[in-house]
């Protein structure tokens, strides 16, 4: 089950002068008040399980019908609303009442085209909604094996797979209008975006507990936080209240601080934002104040301006949630040298605290967390020095199991 919550409802009122949703499947609300809390004019939807049509809000700008998607879609508020408004349509997973403890999910109660009617509903639009982007939720139902993040469809689901051609064939029928879209969060979606409107523009949120990558363990050490865990197992801040709650890692990796979650318990989960998901700098698909903590192990010199970094990976922590960053030290990492020779995409380097640096891009890190100190409490800054190895011969010490080279801050959100 998805929800419209996941895409950017705001964007497509200011840039695409969106007005109505027209929804198949009422459920809680919660996709019909996104799209009103994000500047909708009015919210049409349905429900034919009758417990939840009996709780559903009805004002002057939601209408909730007691009725099955098809005659709904026929209904003369909703043929008005595609010829006279601009509209995001959305097909939503149905299985009467079943995702809210209702009927079963395998139901002889109500016939085929209710239960499953989305290449019914498609039919019905065909023609009708040039001026309308359409998003269609649950599409796991209709393909066997596309990739979402919940998965595949459990056995003990009704399957729309014998369709899935005809599912297919219905989408591109709409190719003339529309461009189709596909996406892989929730239980899927498939989008068709109205040609009219112009290039592609829905964004999604990245939201916690999002598996943005596989979690693959490496064998070696393949990075700085790997070498971290066992001198973190030993500060129970860690494990009891910097890293709790659903994080973020940006720039993990094949090193994230997701692959050694179960050595930290109080870990409800961690979404990787990595170069697929946006800029790291400036987090543009991720809401404020969403994530319990933020994670980050050596990125923040990678990023164009850290402090503009900063100002966003504060912005999506939920106030009293902890940042905890690493970088690289300019003197145990690049020793004396720019531009980097360990790594040339390093835009900066970092002392906890010099009054001169030798470096032309040095940035002092009690400086920097200055800039911040009406928004955030300091609660660790430290020198990772423990295990460098001084006089050997210039190497980059942290491809051993032991020379984290770095320096650690980590700042509680106000």
């Amino acid at each position: 089950m998805g929800s419209l919550a996941r895409f950017d409802l705001a964007a497509l009122v200011s840039r695409n002068r969106v007005t109505h949703l027209i929804e198949t499947g009422y459920g809680k609300g919660d996709s019909c008040r996104a799209a009103l809390s994000a500047g909708f004019t009015k919210a049409l939807s349905c429900e034919i399980f009758k417990p939840l049509f009996a709780e559903a809000e009805q004002s002057e700008r939601l209408h909730v019908a007691n009725a099955d998607s098809l005659a709904f879609l026929r209904s003369a508020p909703v043929e008005d609303t595609l010829a006279g408004r601009r509209c995001l349509v959305f097909l939503d997973a149905h299985y009467p009442g079943a995702d809210y403890g209702g009927n079963s999910y395998i139901s002889q109660e109500h016939a085929p085209t209710e239960r499953l009617p989305l290449l019914a509903e498609l039919e019905l639009l065909r023609g009708r909604t040039a001026n309308a982007l359409i998003v269609l939720d649950d599409v796991r139902i209709y393909r066997r094996d596309f990739r979402t993040n919940a998965g595949t469809l459990p056995d003990w689901v009704e399957n729309g797979f014998d369709q899935e051609a005809a599912f297919l064939e219905l989408l591109a029928s709409f190719e003339s209008t529309h461009t189709v879209h596909w996406h892989g969060e929730d239980t899927g979606y498939a989008v068709l975006w109205p040609r009219a409107w112009g290039e592609y523009a829905l964004k999604k949120w990245v939201v916690p507990g999002d598996q943005t990558q596989p979690f693959v363990l490496t064998l070696g050490v393949p990075g700085t936080t790997c070498i971290s865990v066992n001198r973190r197992l030993l500060d129970a801040r860690f494990g009891n209240r910097w890293l709790v709650g659903k994080g973020l890692d940006i720039g993990g990796g094949n090193d994230s601080i997701a692959l050694y979650s179960t050595l930290f318990p109080r870990i409800e989960s961690v979404t990787v934002y990595e170069w697929a998901q946006g800029d790291a700098q400036y987090l543009e698909n991720v809401r404020d104040n969403s994530f319990d903590f933020v994670y980050s192990g050596h990125c923040l010199e990678h990023v164009m301006d850290p402090r503009v970094a900063l100002r966003h990976w504060l912005r999506v922590l939920k106030p009293g949630g902890h940042l905890v960053i690493t970088v690289p030290d300019e003197d145990m990492y690049e020793q004396g040298v720019w531009p980097s020779t360990f790594n040339t995409d390093h835009k900066h380097t970092f002392t906890l605290f010099k009054r001169k640096s030798w470096s032309p891009v040095s940035i002092n890190v009690l400086d920097l967390l200055r800039d911040f100190e009406r928004e955030v409490s300091v609660k660790k800054a430290e020198l990772l020095d423990h295990s460098f190895m001084h006089g050997m011969e210039r190497f980059d010490q942290t491809r051993t199991a032991f020379a984290e080279c770095g320096i650690e801050f980590v700042v509680q959100k106000l």
